[in-house]
């Protein structure tokens, strides 16, 4: 579904990525960790079109430089921060997708299925993070998309909203969709995902199956997080 190949990315004259190949499968949900400055959010940047870069990128089959439109159209994208204009919820919804070209793009369908539809009309500058967080999980499945590109999704969340955000996530995997996420969060990557791709220095240093890396670079997690996390799904 997503296939970067030697991918390079250079900004003020220091090599922010260095030859990183990635694969995604479709219905694959993978992981992208490591230190701050890593370059997971530039991994993610590449895929979403959103920075220069050499080597190949191709979302089932589109190249984001050749064909951006037809690219972008199958992924839905979360930032860290979410930024929306003072506005409700629906409001907020409706520009984006007119924004993106999108008729009928089943707003309230969307406030339901992640938890906000009561909150409909509310200014979404009264919103928590947590419900912020969610509101931009919405945005990001505006037209369906089949791919979901997560940068840190509960990094400025408290415990309940990481649980909340780790279930929604979970059951949009479980429909099939493919999810390629950046995290710190040991507990929500092994809930989440099938596999990780370590970076360090641009690089990637490490990569396979969850438990087994998660064997190796979060050997003293306590198991009990990871299991109340694995529940939500």
């Amino acid at each position: 579904m997503i296939r970067g190949r030697d991918l390079i990315v250079t900004l003020g004259g220091r090599r922010i990525l260095d030859h990183v190949d990635l694969t995604v499968a479709r219905g694959e949900a993978v992981a992208l960790i490591g230190q701050n400055g890593a370059g997971k959010t530039s991994v993610l940047r590449c895929v979403l079109g959103l920075v220069r870069y050499r080597g190949d990128v191709t979302i089932a089959g589109l190249d984001p430089k050749c064909d951006p439109i037809g690219a972008r159209s199958l992924i839905g994208y979360m930032p860290q921060a979410p930024a929306f204009l003072e506005d409700s919820a629906r409001g907020s919804l409706a520009l984006i997708a007119r924004l993106r070209g999108i008729r009928a793009p089943g707003i309230d369908a969307l406030l339901e299925r992640v938890g906000l539809a009561e909150h409909a009309r509310r200014s979404v500058r009264t919103f928590s993070t947590g419900m912020k967080q969610r509101l931009s999980l919405a945005a990001a499945l505006i037209g369906d998309p089949p791919v979901l590109v997560l940068d840190e999704p509960t990094a400025s969340l408290d415990l309940g909203g990481q649980r909340e955000l780790v279930a929604l996530l979970g059951r949009l995997h479980g429909e099939g969709r493919t999810l390629l996420l950046s995290s710190h969060r040991a507990g929500e990557v092994r809930a989440l995902c099938d596999r990780v791709v370590v970076l360090d220095q641009g690089r990637v240093i490490d990569e396979g199956a969850v438990d087994a890396v998660a064997a190796r670079i979060w050997p003293d997690e306590v198991a009990d997080t990871t299991s109340k996390l694995r529940v939500l799904r």
